[in-house]
């Protein structure tokens, strides 16, 4: 029974690392054009790597998901393979970019890891799919040669945000809107401004601007679950104004 256990789950296991091999063929089809899915990895001491999951609606719908986020590990010094996985359910409004998951993991220099990041529907239809790898694999050299088959050589900067606040509230909602917008895979390669400006008597009116085009405002209020949920409400805005550029060339283009 113990020797048939364990050869269901390796056999499971190497299964699972099929469906990672060809994922470069998944990502050819039409997957993330509606939700993506992104993952965010930041090196941190000792090698250990800071793995957060992301999913950012890209239409006008409501969609109600679920996510599975693993890692799966190899040492240098064996052939074994290990995988954990955190999954959930959640959902998303028109535009909102959320965080999944949030997990560490050490990675062996002589080893690999591989990461993978994959979107539900609810009747298990995949939407969206991402996928890093990390070590000294021949997998890994083949990722970093297809990171720069890129249409332009030329250099772009994406994900900038200027700042003119002038009090604490607006202070505040610009750090908890940068936050959320690095994290986001919707950024963009236009300038966001965030300015604040005097209004009636005491309050201050926040604008999140592209391209001097208004985006959205808002009256400022000290309290910090109000500037959260304004920054959410913003990076909305800013996510349906990048998806509309987005689509307006593309119609340029094809006519």
């Amino acid at each position: 029974m113990m020797s048939s256990y364990f050869a269901t789950g390796k056999c499971k296991l190497v299964i699972y690392l099929i469906i990672i091999l060809t994922s470069k063929f998944i990502s050819a089809q039409n997957f993330n054009s509606e939700v993506e899915a992104v993952i965010n990895t930041s090196d941190t001491k000792d090698d250990i790597l800071e793995i957060v999951g992301t999913a950012a609606n890209k239409t006008e719908g409501n969609y109600s998901l679920k996510y599975e986020l693993s890692v799966i590990t190899s040492s240098g010094n064996s052939k074994n393979s290990s995988k954990n996985s955190q999954s959930g359910r959640f959902t998303l409004e028109p535009f909102e970019t959320k965080n999944l998951s949030q997990t560490s993991v050490s990675v062996d220099p002589e080893g690999s890891t591989i990461i993978l990041l994959l979107i539900y529907d609810e009747d298990d239809k995949l939407l969206g799919t991402d996928r890093k790898v990390y070590g000294s694999s021949e997998e890994e050299e083949a990722e970093k040669k297809m990171s720069y088959q890129k249409p332009n050589e030329g250099i772009e900067l994406t994900g900038m945000v200027t700042e003119n606040t002038k009090t604490k509230p607006g202070k505040d909602f610009y750090d908890f809107f940068y936050q959320k917008y690095s994290l986001s895979p919707n950024k963009g390669n236009k300038i966001i401004e965030v300015d604040e400006m005097i209004s009636f008597g005491r309050t201050t009116r926040i604008m999140v601007k592209i391209e001097d085009k208004l985006v959205y405002q808002f009256y400022a209020r000290p309290k910090l679950d109000y500037l959260k949920d304004q920054a959410d409400q913003a990076l909305k805005q800013v996510n349906r104004y990048f998806e509309y550029l987005k689509n307006r060339n593309e119609s340029l283009t094809r006519y």
